[in-house]
């Protein structure tokens, strides 16, 4: 209740005094209003709103303003909570297009999508409900937040594999945090089929190290049909790739072609998706 007043008072604040004065009818200025009807005392301009939109009904020992046009009690500023409550208990927090076919408050335009309201047959028991007290009220609910039913995120579009060695994908994740010696990388590779894992530690993530590792689990299993990756990027410059053949004297002449391929490869792979 201390939320939902301290969040009206901060509308009201935020109102044209003019309006915002007669946004809702507090206790005194509720006394005030039937003085008037009673007794005729008061400012002329506060007669006048008053005869215009109020009437004073006795109901046995006990006098109540109602409102002209909708010929009901109006509600004071401190009992909006507890109204807006009980009817919002009475339609079971029910939804917005029954509640928009019977609930109408001064220029509020029904049927819009700002707000689902849950409230009902107000307007046909209470006067002086505006509609923004109601929709602060509504924010407040915690059963309604609830059931709200919120965007689920498009799934992702599944990635299928007939067999081993079809699919392999690749990926680079980053142990910069928390190395382990000169190691910062972690190469993992996995099969889309059978779920089998590789993994190999990395000093850096250039297309270099990352072919080497490759290769090597190449030439251990077999080559796949398809290696994709999409995590990271590898940059690897002419420079190392033509220098890589004179460092490589122990390895034979088809795996430094082959290192060499794969080499620039990668590297043309990951400069068309990821730059």
């Amino acid at each position: 209740m201390e939320l939902f007043y301290s969040k009206l008072d901060k509308h009201i604040e935020s109102l044209d005094e003019k309006f915002g004065s007669k946004f809702v009818i507090k206790k005194a200025a509720y006394n005030g209003i039937i003085l008037v009807l009673k007794d005729g005392c008061g400012e002329s301009s506060f007669k006048l709103w008053v005869h215009k939109h109020f009437k004073l009904v006795t109901i046995g020992e006990l006098q109540v303003v109602y409102g002209i046009e909708s010929n009901n009690p109006v509600i004071t500023y401190e009992q909006l909570y507890v109204t807006i409550k009980e009817c919002h208990e009475r339609v079971e927090h029910h939804g917005r297009d029954k509640t928009c076919k019977e609930v109408v408050f001064g220029t509020a335009i029904c049927g819009t999508k700002i707000i689902v309201l849950y409230l009902i047959k107000i307007k046909q028991q209470y006067r002086w409900i505006p509609f923004d007290v109601v929709v602060i009220f509504l924010s407040q609910c915690d059963l309604c937040w609830n059931r709200k039913a919120f965007p689920k995120p498009i799934a992702d579009k599944p990635i299928t594999s007939i067999s081993f060695l079809t699919r392999i994908q690749m990926d680079l994740i980053d142990m910069r945090s928390i190395p382990d010696g000169g190691f910062h990388w972690i190469l993992h590779t996995k099969d889309r089929f059978a779920k089998f894992s590789w993994a190999y530690a990395l000093k850096t993530k250039e297309a270099q190290p990352v072919a080497e590792k490759l290769l090597h689990q190449f030439y251990s299993f077999e080559l796949p049909r398809i290696l994709q990756s999409d995590n990271g990027k590898i940059r690897c410059k002419s420079d190392k790739t033509e220098s890589l053949i004179s460092r490589k004297s122990s390895m034979s002449k088809r795996q430094v072609i082959d290192l060499y391929f794969l080499t620039t490869t990668i590297s043309a792979y990951y400069y068309y998706y990821f730059f």
